[in-house]
């Protein structure tokens, strides 16, 4: 008598089906830490971004300052021109010092707590704190480590998509922070080539 040999299941099947299947517990805890490092990683690199806009504002601000306590650079104006050259100065000053604020604010390192909106306190999910810095010292050592003991996985991860989510509005403030800078430095920039114009054409007539 023969033996119906056992249906074997296509490994591609298999493996589509595993492609679309949720996340588990651990998988969803290496993926959030994962984003979180990218997060972190942005923050680092909106920094350096920051620290480089700063630099080149220094420059500008350095030959700005070098010119205009010369007293024989403004000789060389053309007397028509020199309310025009004064005004644009007057202008570049006022614009790299409101700069200067916004570079601060794109490097300041920001706080933002996690906020949880309306989220039920009673819910499974509802993130026990053990993480976030803030809630960490509110506790005594011997009520952190209860808690500890206490957390699930799935709290545990809703805590972790929390901070994601907190660091990724930071993130998006610095962003905000660093276009407008960087648009200052344009304007500053056009400012001092204006400036520089001035001379050119006070030196070619």
């Amino acid at each position: 008598m023969d033996v119906a040999a056992p249906l074997e299941i296509p490994r591609k099947a298999s493996s589509r089906e595993k492609e679309r299947r949720p996340l588990d517990a651990w998988e969803r805890y290496r993926a959030l830490n994962a984003a979180m490092d990218e997060a972190y990683e942005l923050i680092d690199l909106n920094n350096r971004e920051g620290r480089f806009a700063l630099i080149l504002m220094s420059g500008l601000n350095a030959a700005v300052l070098v010119a205009g306590t010369r007293n024989d650079i403004a000789s060389l104006l053309m007397a028509n021109t020199r309310p025009l050259a004064i005004s644009l100065f007057l202008i570049y000053v006022v614009v790299a010092l409101y700069y200067t604020l916004q570079a601060v604010d794109a490097l300041r390192p920001g706080h933002f707590r996690p906020r949880l909106g309306s989220w039920p306190k009673d819910r499974p999910d509802y993130p026990k704190g053990v993480r976030y810095f803030e809630d960490v010292i509110a506790r005594d050592a011997e009520g952190y480590w209860q808690a500890w003991r206490e957390v699930t996985m799935e709290q545990l991860n809703a805590e972790l998509a929390v901070q994601v989510h907190s660091l990724c509005i930071k993130n998006n403030v610095k962003r905000v922070a660093l276009r407008r800078l960087y648009s200052g430095l344009r304007l500053m920039t056009l400012l001092l080539a204006g400036i520089v114009a001035l001379f050119v054409v006070s030196a070619w007539k």
